[in-house]
């Protein structure tokens, strides 16, 4: 083999590593691509999504400024972010006609009111997004959760991502398991074993659609119509198998193992659960899967409605559970408590923002360009009402977003700040967007 020095001259915007067998291996974003690419060196970075829904709304009193614009007065719950201020702006005011109760996370990335029976099940827009912009990579997106499965036919989902058929996705909420699932080297043999599975798998669908073509010419124009719902998912599950088909031969990312101690205390849906090593073992593997573009799109429910499933409040004390203090009754006593527990999870995603904020990529770092959301459809001023819904958008300075401190979109659809993030990501907004729930951009961050 030749000797070939490579210069910042032969260094493309996406450059690649090709093998002698045909397999290419993205390069991590470098400083000499990021030289190569100038003076347009941030649109060369992807753009990246990450929707984070916090069941059971957050104490408003101690959240939410008093005052409006940059210049705002830190309040209680915004502390642990305070070193953070110019990277995100607090959004309030916000709405969904849908949301309220108990039965927020479906209506959450959806804007449809779909818990109620009879109702049409629709895409989540972290799928319309991901349709868009996760081709290039391995997982078009990331569905996480405090639980994991679906959960569906629960009073609560576990899953905040529906498919365009209207099914729900699985949610993962195990880091480490999640870890392996995005850089832990394929043997040969779990290769030929998953070979063997996409073949048993595609044998199945077919001989499904087969069946669903022949009973089709016997129906009448309702039953078509549930048939014809029944086999785009079919499809859709086809599409993805052959997209992991696809990438089954190609070479997962070279990551530093992350120190995930015990597995004990890291599966939520085990006793004893370690709360914050288990969200900062989580966080951690979310920026790998981002800095390594593996995904570009995340949604994560690290909190549910009505049970949180963290019980993350009990650290310090807190003789209630989080549901108990959103039905506070004006009670001093669970108000405080109710503070000190929103306080604890804000840490958390102090940590993440820090995180992100560590990784440089070209002239700006991997929070400047992704959009992270910490949101819920659990309102401020009582944690079961459909407005007024807390919302932090984080990140996205080298994506055009201008950070305003306190912005107040009174009244205006919470889907208005998912359509925002379509808008400065270049991603045309899909028809029927949010089901109605949406019906502009916040412009003050454009």
């Amino acid at each position: 083999m030749s000797e070939h020095r490579i210069t910042r001259d032969t260094l493309s915007r996406r450059t690649l590593l090709r093998g002698a067998a045909g397999v290419s291996l993205a390069l991590p974003w470098l400083e000499a691509t990021a030289a190569a690419a100038r003076p347009e060196a941030d649109t060369a970075i992807p753009g990246r999504a990450v929707f984070c829904m916090w069941g059971l709304g957050i104490n408003g009193r101690d959240f939410t400024p008093k005052q409006v614009g940059r210049d705002y007065e830190t309040t209680p719950i915004l502390e642990p972010l305070e070193k953070h201020r110019d990277d995100f702006t607090v959004v309030s005011g916000t709405k969904l006609t849908h949301s309220g109760g108990h039965g927020g996370d479906r209506t959450f990335l959806t804007g449809t009111n779909t818990h109620e029976a009879g109702s049409k099940l629709r895409v989540s827009c972290d799928q319309e997004l991901a349709a868009a912009i996760g081709k290039e990579t391995r997982y078009k997106s990331l569905v996480l959760g405090i639980r994991r499965g679906t959960g569906f036919g629960n009073p609560q989902d576990h899953t905040l991502s529906w498919s365009r058929s209207g099914t729900p996705i699985p949610a993962e909420n195990r880091p480490h398991v999640l870890f392996d699932r995005l850089f832990r080297p394929d043997s040969p043999d779990t290769i030929a074993q998953r070979e063997r599975e996409f073949t048993r798998r595609a044998s199945v669908l077919d001989s499904v659609l087969e069946d669903a073509r022949d009973l089709d010419t016997a129906l009448g124009q309702a039953d078509r119509r549930k048939l014809d719902e029944y086999l785009t998912s079919i499809r859709d599950l086809e599409a993805a198998m052959q997209e992991d088909e696809a990438w089954l031969h190609r070479p997962k990312p070279e990551v530093e193992p992350i120190d995930f101690g015990s597995d004990q205390g890291l599966d939520p849906q085990k006793s004893g659960l370690d709360y914050r090593r288990y969200q900062r073992r989580m966080f951690d593997v979310l920026v790998l899967a981002l800095r390594t573009d593996s995904t570009r799109v995340v949604s994560y429910m690290p909190r549910m409605d009505n049970s949180d499933g963290t019980g993350a409040w009990k650290s310090e004390g807190n003789p209630y559970g989080y549901h108990t203090m959103t039905h506070h009754g004006e009670d001093p006593d669970k108000l405080k408590w109710f503070t000190r527990s929103d306080v604890l999870y804000m840490q958390e995603w102090a940590y993440f923002l820090e995180k992100l904020k560590s990784v440089p990529e070209g002239d700006g770092t991997l929070l400047d360009h992704s959009l992270v959301v910490y949101g819920s459809t659990g309102g401020t001023i009582n944690a079961h009402n459909n407005h007024h819904l807390p919302a932090l958008l984080c990140g996205g300075k080298a994506l055009g977003v201008k950070h305003q401190g306190h912005l107040v979109q009174e009244d205006a659809y919470l889907g208005n700040l998912w359509q925002t993030m379509f808008h400065v990501l270049g991603v045309p907004v899909p028809e029927n967007f949010q089901g109605g729930e949406a019906d502009g951009i916040v412009t003050d961050l454009v």
